[in-house]
């Protein structure tokens, strides 16, 4: 087989696949998610030959003082920018907390948010931030608990049940939180450490006309003119030791910050993203491509938009209800166009097709190689079996998924119910999500719900579930579910949905933080004894639930199987570049500022400025700039944030780099690793790069760092910001 790695077969029958030779293309191409600590000598090569003039140690090093160190994840990610702790990210990933602490009377996420001194910070309820401390190849360890005999469900528990364990072997006796994640489909495992800083406050969030200047219409969009960014600071004990919020706590004090680089990019110049990109998708077979296009997408984006018309009806009505569900919509309305974006790219690119292409291609090479025939016949047929008894299920449990989220009284009702159960079991015997480790996680869970719960949007809400569970055909339905509603149909289903959801939220206590709080340490017995109607409901559904849960077990310890066999087939045959999906875990890319031809005669430019912000006004929301902007607007701008190049402040900016979710808020970086701006978004036709990157039209959207700190200074007047930046 041509350009084929080397392999290492485990007694336990896995495949590791080693990066001893890396495919890497000599033509150039941004693609790639590439692992800080592990950066191959050809990244490396083609970095400095594009102008990257940082070291490995000074990326990345394991005493916490490279650029990399300075990154940090808060759900998606941020970076340090002093050395008080204070953190970048954007307003989008700031935004939760700024809900959290709006009310009617004071409407954060409207006005924004300055705090002039650390005593002003506001708690940012719910977020914590993971600051990586180490890194450690633990493969072996973990595939030595699985033997070939397995079933796949026994395969994944033997799997879940080393890594419980050897997580809770790092953990012991240390201030620090530990995962592993599994790299090329299960083929390789890191052990990451983490510092998990629990007090992370509100320092600087700039108003809902700057920070989401466009909405809804301009998001994934080109051009952009969106000042996405938002400063948080993290907290420790006086001792350093982590701790939850306190007066007593004193801002962190990484060993890496970033440095500000206030002249930005010009347009062609090289740069580097350094975030935690949540999941890519880039050696799918034609199986799962197509369950994505046929069922995965337009299933969500049908139910998003039945969420959204309740969430926006309830947030119409009612003050109250448009300050509890804000982040909610935000959120529903950014995963819609996301997916709406990719089933559109799915079409537009017909990537079922080109993947049935490859794998005939992939098949016909393959018969050159009779070793290599025999070792990957039938594993594409394997594929098909396992996507056609996944469809079987696939909508029940798209629905069970939705309708138990932490999001909800019945989710809230179900993690107190699996809590009382798993609380019974051994330590380790337990889902990892119920662990003892995961305690003050799930109590902090029982009260961020709180702070965006409605009840009238809940009830739609549930009441929208229950009416798609009863719509499935026979067989595929919750039986609880059945079973309060059944042989109901049109007006009497109705009237019968009604009486059903008035008994429900009439008897239940859930609606209340103390209450929540207070059945959580509860004996299973005790709670359910309480007789909450919502209890009772989550413990009728609690065995279709955990069946759900263990289809899905099963489902992931058979791709176990079969993905490090494909993942070594698309390697050995087409040539491609090896790096690990996007899994959550800290990754570097490169790129250059660079604009893109969508279409015949329409290109776009790499920079916004200042000038087209004002040009979009138009006094409605989403495009009504504050006073001040328009204030700036019209008066020549001049000074340190101005480009040169284009003779105004840049805004918005491209790159060629591979981004997905959880990049938002990562720091982009200049040859010598000082931050030039924070990236937020991706162009709209480029939304399929989860599973196909194209270098001529695959971009990222960031801030630039001029138009922060322009409205730092000039819109906020946040001098206190710029200070401890050091440019005051």
């Amino acid at each position: 087989m041509t350009k084929r790695l080397r392999v290492k077969v485990f007694r336990a029958g896995y495949v590791l696949v080693l990066a001893c030779v890396l495919c890497v293309s000599s033509a150039p191409c941004d693609e790639g998610m590439w692992i800080p600590q592990e950066l191959p000598d050809e990244v490396m090569s083609e970095m400095k030959d594009r102008g990257c003039q940082l070291s490995r140690e000074d990326i990345y090093n394991t005493k916490g003082t490279g650029v990399a160190n300075a990154v940090v994840r808060l759900g998606s990610t941020g970076s340090f920018v002093s050395p008080d702790g204070l953190i970048l990210t954007n307003h989008h990933v700031a935004f939760g907390a700024v809900q959290r602490m709006s009310s009617p009377e004071k409407d954060y996420i409207e006005l924004g948010f300055l705090a002039r001194t650390k005593a002003d910070e506001a708690p940012a309820v719910g977020y914590v931030a993971y600051v990586v401390q180490s890194v450690q190849d633990v493969t072996e360890d973990i595939l030595s608990a699985v033997q070939p005999s397995m079933s796949p469900l026994e395969r994944h528990e033997a799997l879940e049940r080393r890594i419980k364990e050897s997580v809770r072997e790092a953990e012991a006796g240390r201030d620090v939180y530990c995962e592993i994640r599994p790299f090329f489909g299960g083929s390789k495992y890191l052990l990451y450490t983490f510092l998990k800083i629990k007090d992370v406050r509100v320092v600087y969030v700039p108003s809902r006309a700057i920070g989401e200047y466009g909405g809804d219409i301009d998001n994934w969009m080109w051009p952009r003119h969106t000042g996405d960014f938002s400063f948080l600071r993290a907290y420790v004990a006086p001792d350093g030791e982590t701790a939850e919020f306190s007066e007593q706590n004193v801002p962190y004090r990484p060993k890496r910050h970033l440095k500000i680089a206030p002249e930005g990019l010009n347009d062609g110049d090289f740069a580097m993203v350094i975030g935690f990109p949540g999941s890519t998708n880039r050696y799918l077979t034609s199986y799962a491509l197509a369950d994505f296009e046929h069922f995965e997408y337009p299933q969500r984006i049908r139910l998003y938009k039945k969420m959204l018309e309740i969430l926006e009806a309830q947030s119409g009505a009612e003050r109250e209800a448009s300050v509890r569900v804000a982040s909610r919509i935000k959120g529903i309305n950014n995963r819609l166009k996301n997916n709406e974006g990719m089933l559109e790219g799915f079409q537009r690119f017909s990537l079922v097709r080109r993947q049935n292409d490859e794998e005939r291609e992939y098949r016909t090479k393959l018969q050159t190689d009779p070793e290599a025939s025999e070792a990957y016949r039938g594993l594409l047929a394997e594929f098909a079996s396992l996507y056609a008894e996944r469809s079987s299920h696939a909508m029940k449990d798209l629905l069970l998924d939705f309708a138990v989220s932490r999001y909800s009284l019945l989710g809230q009702a179900m993690m107190l119910y699996k809590w009382s159960v798993e609380k019974q079991k051994d330590d380790l015997d337990r889902d990892p999500d119920y662990m003892n480790r995961r305690i003050p996680d799930l109590k902090r869970d029982l009260k961020v719900f709180q702070t965006q719960l409605h009840v009238a949007s809940d009830r739609e809400l549930l009441g929208m579930y229950l009416r798609e569970m009863l719509a499935l055909p026979n067989g595929q339905r919750a039986a609880p579910v059945d079973e309060l509603l059944e042989g109901k149909s049109g007006v009497e289903l109705e009237s019968a949905l009604k009486a059903f959801l008035d008994e429900f939220y009439g008897s239940t206590k859930l609606h209340r933080v103390e209450e929540r709080l207070r059945m959580f340490d509860l004996s299973h017995e005790e709670l359910v004894e309480q007789g909450d109607s919502f209890i009772e409901l989550a413990a009728k559904l609690f065995p279709e639930n955990e069946a759900r849960i263990e289809r899905k077990k099963s489902f992931s310890g058979k791709l176990h199987v079969l993905a490090p066999k494909w993942i070594e087939t698309v390697t050995a045959v087409s040539g491609r570049s090896l790096y690990s999906d996007a899994n959550g875990t800290m990754r570097l890319n490169f790129g250059d500022v660079t604009g893109y031809s969508p279409r015949d005669a329409v290109e776009m430019h790499p920079f916004t400025t200042f000038r087209g912000v004002v040009e979009k006004h138009t006094g409605v929301a989403p495009f009504d700039c504050p006073s001040k902007i328009m204030e700036l607007g019209g008066v020549p701008r001049t000074g340190a944030y101005v480009s040169a190049e284009l003779g105004d402040v840049p805004v918005n900016l491209l790159t060629t780099h591979d981004s997905t979710g959880g990049n938002s808020g990562s720091p982009l970086l200049n040859s010598r690793g000082e931050l030039v701006g924070c990236l937020f978004d991706g162009n709209y036709e480029s939304m399929t790069s989860d599973f196909l990157f194209q270098n001529d039209i695959t971009r990222s959207i960031h801030v630039d760092i001029r138009y922060i700190l322009y409205v730092t200074e000039f819109v906020d007047g946040a001098d206190n910001v710029l200070a401890e930046l050091g440019l005051k």
